[in-house]
């Protein structure tokens, strides 16, 4: 099959597109014939050897957490599958990923795609809603009628984030500069705060049940932000810490989250998107050929770059 990989860590230069075997398929796995995979900033991350300490690659590697596509083979023990079947996964981190056209995962990690949508944009939706809906509910317990400040609200998880917030009933306050208001407008978004002028921490007068921190700002500025924060109210954030010594003095609580596979939620995620209530936010779709120019984009996107990888599906 031809598939991207990297021998080594590095910058985006060490991406190739080449031959590699298709993968092997365990009793408990399934054989997607990929579709489509979208990019997470995670996958750049990865390919630098950030977190080599912490996630070790085996070399060569292929990236790419987020996949849609259709089943090709399955182990015999899986069940509730049947080969064709449209799905949508969001794959072990360490594990060679969908910038190929095929890949294998756990069956347990697999959901039904949504039906309607197209199933290339399926694949915008794994990691980012469901780093949004455990962020959301299972961190923060977000409950109708609260108010939820979303940093970075236009990004990959941001926009998912917006949506969902809406869906459950919350009042919704984003971070984002202006070129993604009207996008956040069309969401539902019941105030935007242009983080290129203000801070969040200095404009929101009236305080918040909860805020969900997606912005790679410094930890110092995720502190700032508790400051907005109700009392006993709880600050997610998917990347730098807020000081816990500062939490307490205000009485408020952080959680620092990593994302987790999670098919059930998926499948949850899958029927909203078929009921309109929640649309990925895809800003580009490009040749999985791009993959480099999209992995030089890390931390300056919008939404999420859609990946073709075969079309015909």
């Amino acid at each position: 099959m031809k598939a991207v990989r990297y021998h080594q860590y590095g910058n985006s230069d060490v991406l190739r597109y080449e031959e590699a075997p298709v993968p092997e398929v365990l009793a408990d796995e399934i054989l997607i014939k990929v579709s489509a995979t979208a990019f997470n900033p995670a996958d750049a991350m990865l390919r630098m050897g950030v977190m080599k300490d912490v996630l070790p690659l085996a070399l060569p590697f292929i990236p790419n957490v987020d996949v849609s596509g259709v089943i090709d083979k399955m182990g015999e023990s899986v069940k509730g599958f049947s080969r064709g079947d449209q799905v949508f996964a969001f794959l072990d981190m360490t594990k060679n990923g969908a910038a190929a056209e095929y890949v294998v995962c756990k069956a347990a990690d697999v959901a039904h795609a949504p039906a309607n949508i197209d199933l290339q944009d399926a694949a915008a939706i794994p990691g980012g809603a469901l780093t949004a809906w455990q962020g959301l509910f299972d961190h923060g317990h977000l409950q109708s009628g609260q108010r939820v400040l979303i940093t970075a609200a236009a990004g990959g998880v941001g926009s998912f984030a917006v949506q969902l917030a809406k869906w459950k009933g919350a009042y919704v306050i984003g971070t984002a500069s202006e070129p993604s208001f009207p996008a956040l407008q069309a969401m539902g978004i019941d105030e935007i705060v242009d983080y290129k002028k203000a801070s969040a921490a200095d404009v929101i007068t009236e305080k918040v049940d909860l805020i969900f921190n997606l912005s790679p700002i410094p930890s110092d500025e995720v502190t700032k932000l508790l400051q907005v924060l109700k009392e006993g109210g709880t600050l997610v954030t998917a990347l730098h810490p807020a000081d816990e010594s500062a939490a307490n003095d205000l009485g408020v609580h952080v959680v620092r989250m990593a994302v987790q596979r999670n098919a059930e939620q998926l499948s949850h995620i899958a029927a909203l998107v078929d009921q309109g209530v929640v649309k990925p936010f895809i800003t580009e779709r490009l040749p999985l050929s791009s993959i480099a120019s999209v992995h030089d984009k890390a931390g300056q996107t919008r939404g999420k770059i859609v990946l073709h990888v075969s079309d015909n599906l």
